[in-house]
């Protein structure tokens, strides 16, 4: 069933979303691992495989709730075509941001790309710009809330984790087994909260079922977590050196505070229906961690870096969805 839909006649448009999943697992897989990979706690491989499996769990147990949250339906002015512009738009932003190593926002992508497509078929009055600014004030709270849970989290487990435990085997074995952990739980909840932006352009015309069925919203959110996990085992690499190396030094102990406070911050947004981005989460607790040991530990061009990329993503992404789809009108 689903195979002959995705190779119906419409169907194939459905892959410039599963392209866009494929981006968000390339680019945001690397906020999960990232640190424990750099500061060998994990190999590489066994940590995409982990991310892969809990994309898809969380992606098909908690992911429907969004496509059915009204906070993710921008526009009622859409079509397939316009649906594969958008995605397209957005992945091709993500592709090119992902090439120069840049952690950025696939969320934020797609929902600029969304906005795109609805001004140029309906104008600036097709878009809610009550959802919009509610997602505004999400995403820039986001990488303040993981910085200052960086700060709390390093106060709070040192003690536990570090002053407590004497013996550097020990430490290390537990270590392990909560980098194991929490990493599964980011995974999970970053298939939760990110697969909605993948297929809801899609979800939203009626292309997988009935707009409001949950049989619907399951076949859209399974879709597009097992393209986030392809694009996890394919392209992950390059942006968890940056993550994990080139922000700021990580311990085994900071770094373990970092995947959990990207975790519990995805998490508690995907329980308001609100698509953020995992990328923030995560640079906001290595920035945490770095001023926690001191500013001069910071690298400062990498953060300018990642920042100009955050302002660039949903703005190219907007500007090549208008374009586009004011050309095939």
């Amino acid at each position: 069933m689903l195979s002959n839909f995705l190779f119906s006649q419409a169907g194939y448009k459905v892959f410039g979303g599963l392209y866009l999943g494929w981006g968000i697992g390339a680019n945001n897989a690397a906020n999960i691992f990232s640190t424990a990979v750099a500061t060998n706690v994990l190999k590489y491989r066994t940590a995409v495989i982990l991310i892969a499996i809990f994309v898809v769990l969380g992606a098909t147990v908690e992911g429907p709730n969004l496509f059915l949250a009204e906070s993710t339906k921008f526009s009622q002015e859409s079509t397939s075509t316009l649906a594969l512009v958008a995605t397209l738009s957005a992945a091709l932003t993500i592709t090119v941001i992902t090439y120069l190593s840049i952690p950025t926002s696939t969320s934020q992508a797609a929902i600029g790309a969304f906005m795109g497509i609805a001004i140029a078929a309906s104008g600036m009055e097709s878009v809610d710009w009550a959802k919009f600014l509610k997602m505004l004030i999400c995403w820039l709270l986001h990488p303040m809330i993981g910085l200052v849970l960086a700060f709390v989290f390093l106060k709070i487990l040192r003690y536990p984790l570090v002053v407590w435990i004497k013996k550097t085997t020990v430490r290390a074995s537990l270590y392990k087994v909560l980098f194991f952990i929490f990493g599964c739980y980011g995974a999970y909840a970053l298939g939760a909260n990110n697969v909605v932006v993948t297929t809801v352009a899609y979800y939203n015309i009626g292309m997988f079922g009935a707009v409001g069925s949950k049989h619907a919203a399951w076949w859209a959110a399974t879709l597009g977590g097992i393209s986030i996990a392809v694009g996890a085992l394919t392209y992950g690499a390059k942006v968890m050196v940056t993550i994990g190396k080139k922000i700021t030094p990580l311990d085994s102990f900071s770094a373990l505070v970092v995947v959990l406070v990207h975790s519990l911050t995805l998490h508690f947004f995907t329980q308001l229906n609100i698509p953020v981005s995992s990328s923030h989460a995560v640079v906001g607790a290595v920035i945490g961690v770095g001023l926690f040991k001191g500013s001069k530990m910071i690298n400062r061009k990498t953060i300018v870096k990642i920042f100009i990329g955050w302002i660039a993503t949903p703005l190219i992404a907007g500007f090549c969805a208008w374009s586009v789809a004011g050309l095939i009108r």
